[in-house]
């Protein structure tokens, strides 16, 4: 879910912060993704694709034009707190009031506000968390999840380590006892210690876009006054380190000759080697000579991607631009994220009893499954199969709260149905409707879709039009399936790589009469209200979604039921796409300019 809010930098300098100790910020996100893209280099492929899209923007001056530097986007996030046995309270265990204030100061780091130590000048970050406000259950939650892993002794011992588990666990090990689906919550982990080969690291996070998603934090670094936290989400929507490219080994200075393939991909961050490794250890270097640059350092020795003894207090507007960009291309699972709502999406269903797999052929981590399923007001994204959870069967009628999984579609005209694929592998996708109620999926006649070879980054689109003969006015079963390219796939198959969804859709079929009646009569009219959208319609408007010139959703309401509906909107010198979709299955589209 995404709120458009007024964005409020302050001007005030900070005071007090700079005297304080400062430690070295380590964090392992470098050889992190350096293994996961070893084993997944499709993922590699796809980050190295969208990184010269953006390049080639930027060169041609449309890059800053395409960011909406006005809104804010909310993240739900889920805190696990993993405690080695220690009472709620302690270091190991921290209670609930220190882990929201570490999150209030982390999104302090992200507005620039002064109250978290950022300087006047930093840009904004535009995200903001949220606790989540219910979890995977539908259960209310204060988005604060206690795991007590005292049961495993090499983490009671020795915290969390991927590299050596002689004395500690892996991350996997800690993910197994609890991960809410990544494609609706932030995950994040604070763990006792966090090391590696390399030593002891504060944090850890995955770049966007890939098959895992999370940030792991030592305890010691999530605390108010520490912006590790900033750093690590950082890295998550597509930040490097200030010093990338830089060789430890030899002192050579990142090769800077385009800024936008080179280094940390930001063109107003300077080039600079890891300031851990500073002739002047443990001492702030702002006013020294910058070997990179052979000038005194501007800023990037205050940097949040650096690793610095300065006091970080700086992203800068390339940064930004760059992080939202990321955002936007591989993060609308989470600000579209219901979940730090109170208020629910209703799919109350009850379907006739169909076929369901009841096993897993390969369970692996093979990222094989469906991420998205849009049709009519079904808008919901999932996560692929993942061992852990074993979510090869998905049921999201009935009770499922985290996302909108039934709809209403005429009977009369085509709605397109769009799947997108797992992260990673080359799919076959297939959805089925059970268009007589019977339970059953025909291959022939209730078999909508069909296509082969979508890979991650593309999707799987067709339109359908129910056919005379279906069952109307009825929820009826449909049936979406992710999986490996090439495999026997059946509507009641086992799966062998992928996944199964079910969702519930209602055709709605009025007689000849009543459609000529709708269509004489009714009138909708979409337009610009001073800052808002203003739709009026004689029929009742059942959602609502807004997108920018880019195609890509700024907003959705699917809880409307109104004949008339005005919504806010801050965006200034663009054009929007505002689509409405009325009782009868109708879409009425306009674009406004704001």
């Amino acid at each position: 879910m995404k709120k458009l809010l007024l964005i409020i930098v302050s001007g005030l300098l900070c005071t007090n912060f700079y005297s304080q100790k400062l430690e070295p910020q380590e964090c392992g996100t470098d050889e992190l993704m350096r293994k996961h893209y070893e084993r997944y280099p499709e993922q590699k492929a796809q980050d190295d694709a969208f990184n010269l899209e953006i390049s080639k923007l930027i060169k041609s001056g449309k890059f800053a034009k395409t960011i909406n530097k006005k809104l804010v986007y909310e993240i739900p996030v889920v805190v696990h707190v993993v405690s080695d046995g220690s009472a709620i309270g302690t270091v190991n265990n921290k209670s609930d009031v220190d882990i929201i204030a570490w999150v209030n100061y982390t999104n302090g780091v992200f507005s620039g506000s002064s109250t978290s130590g950022m300087a006047g000048t930093s840009a904004v970050l535009p995200v903001k968390f949220v606790f989540a406000k219910v979890n995977p259950s539908c259960d209310p939650t204060n988005g604060i999840n206690r795991i007590n892993a005292s049961h495993l002794p090499k983490y009671v011992s020795g915290g969390v380590n991927d590299d050596n588990t002689t004395n500690a666990v892996t991350a996997n090990d800690i993910t197994a006892l609890g991960m809410w689906d990544t494609s609706k919550y932030y995950n994040i982990y604070v763990v006792k210690k966090l090391t590696s080969n390399a030593g002891a690291l504060n944090g850890y996070a995955y770049y966007p876009g890939g098959s895992k998603d999370y940030s792991f934090m030592a305890t010691s670094a999530s605390a108010v006054n520490k912006q590790t936290l900033a750093h690590e989400f950082g890295h998550a929507l597509g930040l490097r380190h200030t010093h990338e490219g830089y060789t430890e080994s030899t002192g050579a200075c990142p090769t800077n000759t385009d800024c936008t393939l080179q280094g940390d991909l930001v063109c107003d961050t300077e080039p600079m080697k890891s300031l851990y490794h500073s002739s002047v250890p443990s001492s702030c270097q702002t006013g020294q000579i910058n070997p990179c640059t052979s000038v005194t350092y501007a800023g990037g020795e205050r940097n949040v991607m650096a690793y610095t003894y300065c006091f970080r207090d700086l992203f800068t507007p390339g940064q930004t631009d760059r992080a939202t960009a990321q955002l936007l291309q591989y993060r609308q699972s989470l600000i579209n994220s219901p979940v730090a709502s109170s208020t629910t999406p209703n799919n109350s269903t009850v379907l006739t009893t169909a076929c369901a797999p009841a096993s897993m052929t390969n369970p692996g981590g093979f990222n094989i499954g469906v991420t998205f399923v849009k049709f009519g007001d079904i808008n919901n994204y999932s996560s692929n199969y993942k061992q852990a959870s074993n979510n090869f069967y998905e049921n999201f009628t009935g009770n499922y709260c985290a996302g909108v999984s039934k709809t209403t579609i005429s009977g009369g005209t085509a709605t397109t149905l769009t799947v997108a694929p797992g992260t990673s592998n080359p799919h076959i996708i297939k959805a089925y409707i059970d268009y007589n109620n019977d339970g059953q999926f025909n291959e022939t006649t209730e078999l909508v879709l069909n296509q082969s070879g979508i890979s991650s980054g593309s999707v799987a689109t067709v339109s359908v039009t129910p056919p005379a003969t279906a069952v109307a006015n009825t929820a009826l079963r449909m049936r979406v399936i992710g999986e490996f390219n090439g495999t026997a796939v059946t509507a009641c198959y086992t799966p062998k790589y992928g996944q199964v969804e079910d969702y519930s859709v209602i055709i709605n079929r009025q007689s000849l009469l009543a459609v000529e009646n709708v269509a004489k009569v009714n009138t909708t009219e979409i337009t610009k209200d001073e800052n808002s959208v203003y739709i009026k319609s004689d029929l009742k408007i059942s959602s609502l979604h807004i997108y920018d010139a880019s195609g890509r959703l700024l907003t959705g309401r699917t809880d409307i039921q109104s004949s008339e509906f005005r919504f806010p909107v801050n965006e200034k010198n663009t054009i929007l796409t505002v689509a409405a979709v009325l009782e009868n299955g109708k879409v009425v589209t306009k674009k406004l300019k704001f």
